[in-house]
């Protein structure tokens, strides 16, 4: 069937370029014939798609808002994190419901992950469950807060990458102390970031130090393994 058959069963009539169209819409519904049980009404005027998709989007934004749904995707930047921090604060709504995070990100900036990791742990403590589902990769920072889920509620996708890493940076400048500073802070990061793994995955930290030592990467089966994840599974929540 086609898309004109499919939405509305309705005719076109040809235009005069220099011809206006005025159509009769429905005004809770723009776009749509006054009389949605009238197939006749408004014919010959064309359908608004963009309206259309609009409803669409619209459907689709409701009902990721009622299941409480966050997709993480992209670098992980303070524009990304002050998404989802939001997204996870908005949520905390004393209902405790789960709430399900789908992360795909190459990783990104250390204190942003951080941020979204202590408003997960937040959200545990008031017993309100976390799921975190990694969809394609998940890796360095990203792969940290997929760990961070709530424990025997962490999914992978069967094609799923993951890596993990020590905290690492692509330029550096200035002078000695400078670059002294910014070891130390590299040094911590990569150190806390170890003790979340150590926390969701109950490995010692200088097995911990030797794993993330190098861009280690691993399938979803041996994410499971090392206990980053707990179920490898394509079913969408």
């Amino acid at each position: 069937m086609s898309l004109k058959a499919t939405l509305t069963k309705r005719k076109y009539k040809k235009v005069r370029n220099d011809e206006v169209q005025e159509p009769v819409e429905n005004p809770e519904m723009p776009g749509m014939p006054e009389n949605p049980e009238n197939p006749n009404e408004g014919e010959g005027q064309p359908i608004n798609l963009a309206e259309l998709g609009n409803y669409f989007d619209m459907a689709r934004n409701n009902y990721f808002e009622a299941n409480r749904v966050i997709f993480m995707t992209g670098p992980v930047t303070w524009e990304l994190g002050i998404h989802i921090i939001q997204k996870l604060c908005f949520y905390d709504d004393g209902t405790k419901r789960p709430i399900t995070i789908y992360i795909s990100s190459p990783g990104g900036e250390c204190d942003v992950g951080f941020a979204i990791i202590d408003c997960i742990n937040k959200l545990k403590s008031k017993h309100i469950e976390v799921n975190t589902i990694c969809i394609g990769p998940c890796s360095s920072m990203a792969s940290v807060i997929l760990a961070s889920g709530t424990i025997g509620h962490r999914y992978a996708f069967p094609s799923s990458r993951i890596m993990i890493h020590q905290a690492g940076i692509t330029e550096v400048g200035g002078k000695l102390d400078d670059i002294n500073i910014i070891q130390h802070e590299l040094q911590v990061w990569t150190d806390t970031m170890n003790k979340i793994f150590k926390k969701q995955t109950g490995k010692s930290l200088d097995e911990l130090r030797k794993l993330t030592s190098y861009d280690n990467y691993m399938s979803a089966s041996e994410a499971k393994k090392l206990g980053i994840i707990d179920k490898i599974s394509a079913k969408m929540i």
